[in-house]
């Protein structure tokens, strides 16, 4: 496949630099960004700094924002956060400075989930953001990271992150050795693959990523209208073989990267980082899969359950589940697990704290 990458020199996050060089990206993306609806998806594992090296800065959120709103686009930045639930994203966008710099843009991109049916190996249906399939334009903005899990994490992993509640957790169950995760990645990518990608490499991660390593800095931006040339481009600077990285190796196969770093048409220098450290990957302990799996079926499928001495029958459970698997019809909440996507906004907005998830599932969650 034909893949074009720009590589810009960024050494510091200096918003005016930031968005001179992301108008250009967006001028030379050959996208019409006027009258349409454009999805801006950062990557936002959870509650860190912008300077943490595990979040996508909110400089390159702003910037990419305001560049759309000029080019006369409406604009909706969001992502769904680990298994942290709903009540956690806004605490994670005001850490990470992502609600300050999308604005009125910003939304909760777990209030609409959608069952999205699939020919995966390892799944019928993923319960995804209904606000990418109905956006004209995706925007990916991952970050440069290692992963325990998957090695580095870039543009195709970001669209994990499209996954609603602990469809996270869930999909790793089902999908618990290496190769057979990076397939679903890949299989959750190929849903909608971003129209162009924004690779936020200023500060990236090495060793045991992608949120307890340590920040690296790599000064630049890539961009690309392919996430699989993104991620390839990545392991090249980091010195780290593709073939190391399932979901790569999963993207080359499926025609979805380029499968040679020569096939690229690279625009500016393609940097490499000396001495990049990769993760030690503590899951060769668990070469089958088989903790993973266990750890994730619960966590997937808590048993929640009201604390009759907290309760006091207000339905704000109820009112905040998005599925409906919350019934008031006892006077105390009844949860159906059939229904239930395991998102804990009831959990985390009960003003009781009235709510249990199980003993795992609570310390697994913090």
């Amino acid at each position: 496949m034909s893949s074009h990458i720009t590589i810009s020199e960024i050494k510091e996050y200096d918003i005016n630099l930031i968005q001179r060089t992301v108008s250009d990206i967006l001028d030379q993306s050959g996208l019409v960004f006027s009258g349409k609806t454009v999805l801006v998806k950062p990557n936002l594992l959870g509650p860190w700094g912008p300077d943490s090296g595990v979040v996508t800065h909110p400089s390159i959120v702003k910037a990419v924002k305001d560049g759309l709103l000029t080019r006369g686009a409406k604009v909706f930045v969001g992502d769904n956060p680990g298994v942290r639930g709903y009540g956690k994203m806004i605490k994670t966008a005001e850490i990470s400075g992502t609600l300050e710099a999308a604005g009125d843009c910003f939304i909760n991109m777990g209030r609409r989930p959608y069952k999205h049916r699939t020919d995966s190996k390892y799944t019928d249906c993923f319960s995804i953001s209904t606000e990418v399939l109905e956006a004209d334009y995706f925007i990916s903005l991952p970050k440069f990271k290692t992963h325990m899990s998957t090695v580095l994490t870039g543009a195709i992993k970001n669209s994990f992150g499209l996954l609603v509640g602990a469809e996270k957790m869930r999909l790793h169950g089902a999908a618990p050795k290496h190769a057979a995760f990076g397939e679903l990645i890949v299989d959750i990518y190929s849903i909608r693959p971003p129209d162009l990608v924004i690779l936020d490499a200023v500060v990236g991660m090495e060793g045991n990523g992608p949120s307890a390593g340590n920040p690296r800095k790599i000064g630049h931006l890539l961009s690309s209208d392919s996430g699989g040339a993104i991620d390839l481009a990545m392991c090249h600077m980091a010195g780290i073989n593709p073939s190391r990285v399932p979901p790569v190796t999963a993207a080359i196969d499926r025609k979805l990267a380029p499968s040679r770093i020569e096939d690229i048409d690279i625009t500016g220098i393609l940097p490499l980082i000396e001495n990049f450290k990769a993760p030690r990957n503590l899951v060769r302990f668990d070469p089958g899969g088989i903790v993973q799996k266990l750890v994730s079926s619960r966590m997937s499928t808590p048993r929640l359950s009201a604390d009759e001495s907290k309760c006091t029958k207000c339905g704000t459970c109820a009112k905040s589940c998005p599925v409906n698997a919350i019934d008031m019809y006892g006077g105390y909440p009844s949860f159906d697990r059939s229904k239930c996507i395991a998102c804990y906004c009831c959990h985390e907005l009960c003003p009781e704290s009235a709510v249990k998830t199980g003993r795992l599932t609570g310390i697994l969650r913090g």
